[in-house]
């Protein structure tokens, strides 16, 4: 009786094991989202280089195996090209995958997002999406080694020496500015403290009291987007020079937002770290979860051995 019990007890050990085996793969996540015109076109990305595209029909779909080599932070475009940043590499979405785009021989690339992207590596910023004897066309050298770069119109970098503004190749410290901010957002915005610095104006309009700001962006008319929370929800706010307009996204569970994205029709996307994208379109939110709809995998030669 104890080795029939035995057998049985090895057997389903072994379905435990294969059970296991064949455990459901993990949600889809995101890092960034890549803007675009219309904002219901955006380019949504995993932390790992997953592509999700929309469809057309409101969803955002993964159809192809495509990765990065390290994880992915910041995305942007340059011209019609998908462009994101990880790890200090620089990577462009084409086709058929990512490509690496080499800037310079060594250091880590900065790069900015938004719909200008543009690259530093150390002093020395590159475009995206001009070329000069087939290389990345360079736009300047900055005051100091490049910490950040926000981009729009001109260009704006944050350096160990301070704040500079780089326009028609000419570079200039901006006067009043201070040496050091959260974040740039752009050309014109930068997050300072507990409120968004007009870095044109040099005015600083202050967050409301017990709201946190996560991710923003610059907005077709050089407002400034971005996401908060505030009393444990979710809300858009959105600054046109000093005037501050806040929106409530009601239908969403508290979440991390990854990205966001403003088109001149008034239309938003946010991209939620775990899989969630929420539109708002003719003043309504909806909520939608990216999935992947990919080939099968197809089994390649068997691995070469030794006599």
């Amino acid at each position: 009786m104890s080795r029939y019990l035995g057998v049985a007890g090895v057997c389903c050990l072994g379905l435990m094991i294969a059970t296991r085996g064949h455990a459901q793969p993990p949600s889809p996540t995101l890092a960034a989202l890549a803007p675009a015109d219309d904002a219901r076109r955006s380019i949504a990305l995993g932390p790992g280089g997953e592509v999700y595209a929309p469809d057309g029909n409101g969803a955002w779909v993964r159809t192809q195996r495509i990765t990065t080599a390290s994880k992915l932070a910041i995305a942007g475009r340059a011209g019609s090209a998908v462009v994101a940043n990880g790890d200090g590499v620089v990577y462009r979405l084409a086709p058929n995958g990512w490509s690496a785009i080499r800037l310079a021989q060594k250091g880590a690339a900065v790069m900015s997002g938004g719909s200008r992207a543009v690259a530093a590596v150390k002093r020395q910023l590159y475009s995206l999406d001009r070329t000069a004897g087939g290389e990345p066309a360079k736009l300047g050298v900055a005051g100091g080694n490049v910490l950040a770069i926000g981009s729009g119109k001109a260009i704006v970098v944050a350096t160990d020496r301070g704040l500079y503004r780089i326009a028609g190749g000419k570079v200039t410290a901006i006067a009043g500015a201070p040496k050091q901010v959260s974040r740039l957002v752009s050309d014109r915005w930068a997050l300072v403290g507990h409120g968004a610095l007009d870095l044109r104006s040099n005015k600083t309009s202050s967050w409301p009291a017990g709201m946190s700001v996560g991710v923003a962006a610059a907005g077709p008319d050089d407002e400034l987007v971005a996401v908060a929370t505030i009393g444990g929800k979710l809300e858009l706010v959105t600054l046109r020079g000093t005037k501050l307009e806040r929106e409530p996204i009601a239908i969403a569970p508290i979440g991390t937002a990854v990205g966001v994205v403003l088109d001149r029709g008034g239309r938003v996307v946010v991209a939620l770290g775990d899989g969630r994208l929420l539109v708002r379109e003719r003043g309504t939110w909806t909520s939608t979860t990216v999935r992947e709809e990919l080939p099968l995998a197809r089994p390649g030669p068997a691995p070469a051995t030794s006599q």
